[in-house]
């Protein structure tokens, strides 16, 4: 009985001795967020693209698009770039700008005073380059559609 509660025992120290290995695996792999942003504290949206302009403020926990009250959860969801994974980034290349399509960039998103520079894809990962001031980041291009849609789908 004493040489199973020692296997037992051991067993036990392995289990977590692999669970706090793989705990600290995945969080030392995990790519740093796009900006330093709270989409809790963003009070301002400005997105550019084309010659048009769509700005949200929030007011009172609720955001409006002009007088008409916006769809919460799309602008939650636009919000959500404030704090996706940067997956790579460098200095902004000066002169070359116009390959990552940033030159003009092909939107352009302000969230509070923090300006968001889209450009093109990259060709073999499908990541989308994005401009924050001096740096150039590689984020994934979930949000494509939200930065493309028309002002009014983000009415309520």
């Amino acid at each position: 009985m004493r040489t199973l509660s020692r296997v037992n025992l051991i067993l036990l120290l392995l289990v977590a001795l692999l669970g706090g290995a793989a705990w600290w695996l995945q969080s030392s792999d995990m790519p740093p967020p796009l900006t330093r942003l709270s989409p809790a504290r963003i009070q301002q949206i400005r997105l550019i693209r084309a010659g048009q302009t769509i700005e949200l403020q929030r007011h009172n926990g609720v955001w409006w698009l002009g007088e008409a009250r916006a769809d919460q959860q799309r602008v939650a969801q636009l919000l959500g770039i404030a704090t996706t994974p940067s997956l790579a980034h460098f200095p902004l290349p000066q002169g070359r700008l116009a390959a990552f399509g940033l030159q003009p960039p092909e939107t352009i998103l302000w969230l509070d005073q923090t300006e968001l520079r889209f450009g093109t894809t990259e060709p073999l990962s499908g990541q989308r380059y994005l401009q924050i001031g001096d740096q150039v980041h590689l984020i994934g291009d979930g949000f494509r559609h939200h930065l493309s849609a028309p002002a009014a789908a983000f009415l309520e």
